[in-house]
């Protein structure tokens, strides 16, 4: 059960009001990955595998989390309207989100290390598990980049502990490249952006690194976790600025967040108390987000917060499963 969580749900109107890597071998899907078109289940899920961080995404005004159940398969939840439908997979972690105009991007490491991706409606209408090769030990960190609704990108841990990215257009997908750093096994990178893309990693000391466009290398930013951290981008409060916004599961349990403006430096209590790393969601254009995580009871919990005033209204976490 989370500390600081309400066990007592909110109304769901809630959540609808808000408004290396190798260079990808085409190798064939495993069996519990298989190709084509796909109409997602219903049938009663597992529950999250313990340790895995569930991911979290909005798409378009929609609030969309997943995780990775004990059987490894991928459930996804529409937390605006309660739909849950699960999209099958052999997930070795956590999945990590990214829109795509109306649609859900689900990204994942599968059984023989390579990176792969799928695309389902909120109906649940799903492609198959395509797979992007490479060598992956970790949760995959993903993130739209726009504008056109194809340009976004995918970030993992390689199995020489850096990190490697590769992009998707109009054109299709990018070769894997690497991004550097050192990053902590069991631990991946979360993706952002803001006037191009940021990572935030765990380094192999246990503090968390930032590294954005142009700045060529990953600069310490602090903190201690052994868990993968959530990355988002918020838009400008009245008479501020737009900002990075970081979540992580410190070495207590506890979850903290920092956000990475002059004027609010540091990493201060989030609340919790959790068994995984988290996740972090923005509602685009707005100073909303939402962070995900699993208690120490091993469901899914979120919670809200508002980044109109600093520092950020917290709201109560919920739980979802």
């Amino acid at each position: 059960m989370i500390a600081s969580a309400t066990t007592s749900h909110r109304p769901r109107s809630r959540w609808r009001n808000r408004i290396l890597l190798a260079a990808a071998g085409g190798a064939g899907l495993t069996a519990a990955l298989a190709a084509g078109a796909t109409t997602a289940g219903a049938a009663t899920a597992a529950a999250p595998a313990a340790g895995t961080a569930p991911g979290g995404v909005y798409v378009g005004n929609s609030l969309v989390m997943a995780y990775t159940g004990t059987d490894h398969t991928v459930q996804v939840k529409d937390l605006a309207n309660g739909v849950t439908f699960n999209v099958g997979g052999n997930l070795t972690a956590a999945p990590a989100l990214a829109p795509s105009g109306s649609d859900v991007l689900i990204f994942g490491p599968g059984t023989n290390h390579q990176l792969y991706f799928k695309s389902c409606t909120l109906a649940g209408s799903c492609s198959g598990w395509v797979s992007l090769g490479g060598s992956v030990t970790s949760k995959a960190g993903a993130v739209f980049e726009g504008p056109n609704v194809a340009d976004y990108a995918v970030y993992a841990r390689g199995g020489n502990g850096a990190a490697w990215g590769r992009t998707h257009t109009t054109a299709g997908w990018g070769a894997w490249r690497s991004e550097g750093g050192n990053l902590l096994a069991g631990t991946g990178p979360a993706a952002a952006d803001l006037n191009g893309n940021y990572l935030l990693v765990v380094g192999t000391n246990k503090q968390m690194y930032l590294a954005g466009p142009g700045e060529g290398a990953f600069t310490p930013v602090g903190g201690q976790t052994a868990s993968s951290p959530g990355l988002a981008a918020t838009a400008a409060p009245s008479g501020g600025q737009a900002a990075l916004v970081a979540v992580a599961r410190g070495s207590n349990g506890a979850g903290f967040y920092h956000r990475f403006l002059s004027n609010s430096p540091g990493w201060h209590s989030l609340g919790g108390n959790w068994n995984s790393g988290l996740t972090v969601a923005n509602l685009a254009g707005t100073t909303t987000t939402t962070t995900f995580g699993l208690g120490t009871d091993n469901n899914v919990y979120a919670g809200t917060q508002s980044w109109a005033t600093y520092p950020p209204k917290l709201f109560a976490f919920v739980k979802e499963t």
